[in-house]
């Protein structure tokens, strides 16, 4: 298959497609027979991913998939016709680790990772001026400098802190990629809202304490944050979480449970 349909399938399969794209790859897979085996392929590799015990076996199915003659296992002769159809579990998850290993699961298994994903969904964040704000502080001229840790020394020296002033904060210690610090600062914003019933920064803080969390490598807790604004449609980051792939997540959350 040509490089442009593999990516195209991987796509298909996160649901990253424009509508018209899917309708398109969904017509192909089911007038094509040879997209239609590799789409059966990926999933198949797929399913390898979510398997529990896949690391620990590894090992021992591909040595038990070398006994098979790849004819048996890849296509249906007029001989054996339901071959396929009787292997065994562990033969179909050697089948996909060997897919993994040298076809697109491969690529995708063993490139999506906490720092890719992160890279990927970092945005920056723009400061605006609020409404009838006569003057500048201190910590907005230094965070529209990007001099991190001014804002931080400015916002420390605060007797007071609200919302905005933690949010900042919160984002100049993640770009400094100092990750526990950024995400104790979001954490206090969201908390702060609970308990005054209020919304300030919540979506803010929600989505860069997932990326926190993400870059801090607590990665089963940044993808129940990103399901989650992804799940709101009215998040003001739901575009931006829904930018990761489901597949994605999935491989973060199986590789972190290992």
């Amino acid at each position: 298959m040509e490089d442009r349909n593999e990516h195209l399938l991987i796509n298909y399969l996160d649901r990253t497609l424009e509508e018209r794209e899917m309708r398109e790859m969904e017509a192909l897979i089911n007038s094509d027979p040879e997209t239609r085996k590799q789409w059966q392929f990926l999933q198949l590799a797929v399913d390898a991913v979510e398997y529990s015990a896949i690391y620990d076996q590894v090992a021992s199915v591909r040595e038990n998939f070398r006994n098979i003659q790849p004819v048996e296992v890849l296509q249906a002769s007029n001989r054996r016709p339901a071959r396929i159809f009787r292997m065994s579990r562990a033969l179909r998850v050697a089948a996909a680790v060997l897919l993994l290993m040298v076809g697109a699961g491969a690529y995708k298994f063993f490139t999506v990772n906490a720092t890719r994903v992160y890279e990927q969904a970092f945005i920056g964040y723009t400061l605006q001026t609020d409404r009838g704000q006569a003057t500048i502080t201190e910590t907005e001229k230094a965070y529209r400098l990007q001099n991190w840790n001014a804002v931080i020394a400015t916002i420390d020296q605060l007797s007071l802190k609200d919302n905005k002033a933690l949010f900042l904060s919160g984002m100049a210690n993640l770009q400094l990629k100092q990750y526990a610090e950024a995400g104790m600062l979001f954490e206090q914003v969201l908390q702060n809202n609970k308990q005054a019933g209020d919304d300030l920064y919540h979506d803010e803080a929600q989505y860069y304490l997932a990326l926190s969390e993400l870059g801090g490598n607590n990665t089963q807790q940044a993808v129940k944050l990103f399901q989650q604004i992804r799940a709101d449609k009215g998040h003001k980051y739901h575009t931006q979480a829904g930018k990761i792939g489901d597949l994605d997540l999935k491989i973060l959350k199986f590789k972190a449970s290992r």
